[in-house]
């Protein structure tokens, strides 16, 4: 798993037509790790996402149908019962609030296997006794699965993350001492948006990034040519001879020539589509 702090995952609306009489039910597994106590005992669930009718669509049967995720208990409850699921031991009086900014799966078909991908973006904040919030945690990750059938692999998946997410912060306070409305709470995304490089530029600008906090920050640390301007020869970038040397995925986080980012993943770059308001990662 590769955590993302800003991409998030397109999925292709178009197969909704033919998905709308086919579901497949999404269900969080019960916690094979637990906490022995907990500051918290409620969690509030805000599904904020831009679409809800569903989590996404995937691919079921011998000819790879579309379907709808759409869970028979909401996401929202079960997230709620994961919280008791999580702690075999006491619970204090804490109250969380969970705003989901991004919760999605999909699956692509290539000509011999499957890539199966999930995007969760989300805030979690403790709720005071005085209706104010403060921000215990984030959490932006994109994760891939590839093979011949990647459906049962990626649902585990993600609900192996949103478990562990949790579970990570049952037993914290937040350390951050800004207090938060509700309407900001709601508008939080946009509010960390504005503070970040990435998103305030109007460009994104050329070069190697070898971490994420040089491409959030937009300070390329090595110079990059697509050789021939062609995708599949590569990216080239000069070593300490100044002698060009094919970049492989894994050595690096980013790469941005002539305006256009490619994030590494898997081993594989992949092209980002960035508008004004998010960062998509595509394939």
């Amino acid at each position: 798993m590769k955590r993302v702090f800003v991409f998030a995952l397109t999925i292709c609306l178009a197969g909704q037509t033919y998905a709308q009489k086919r579901t497949r039910d999404f269900l969080l597994i019960s916690p094979s790790e637990k906490v022995e106590t907990s500051l918290y005992n409620t969690i509030e669930v805000i599904d904020n996402r831009d679409f809800k009718e569903n989590l996404g669509i995937i691919q079921v049967g011998l000819l790879n149908s579309k379907a709808q995720v759409i869970p028979e208990i909401p996401l929202e409850k079960q997230i709620q019962q994961q919280l008791g699921f999580l702690v075999s031991g006491e619970k204090s009086d804490g109250a969380l609030t969970l705003v989901i900014q991004k919760f999605a799966v999909a699956e692509l078909t290539g000509a011999f296997s499957e890539s199966g991908f999930f995007d969760l973006r989300a805030s979690l904040f403790v709720k005071n006794k005085d209706e104010s919030y403060q921000r215990l945690a984030t959490i932006d990750t994109a994760h891939i699965n590839k093979g011949m059938d990647v459906t049962k692999g990626l649902l585990r998946h993600a609900s192996y993350i949103v478990s562990h997410f949790l579970k990570d912060n049952l037993g914290k306070s937040p350390t951050d001492t800004i207090r938060y409305t509700q309407s900001q709470v709601l508008d939080f995304e946009n509010i960390e948006k504005s503070k970040v490089t990435l998103y305030s530029n109007g460009i994104v600008n050329d070069g190697v990034y070898y971490d994420y906090l040089h491409f959030r920050d937009q300070l390329p640390q090595a110079n990059v040519s697509l050789l021939n301007n062609d995708l599949t020869k590569g990216f080239y970038s000069p070593d300490s001879n100044g002698k060009l040397k094919r970049l492989k995925a894994n050595k690096c986080y980013a790469v941005v020539v002539d305006g256009l980012a490619y994030i590494s993943s898997e081993g594989t770059f992949y092209p980002l589509y960035k508008n004004d308001k998010d960062i998509f990662l595509t394939d």
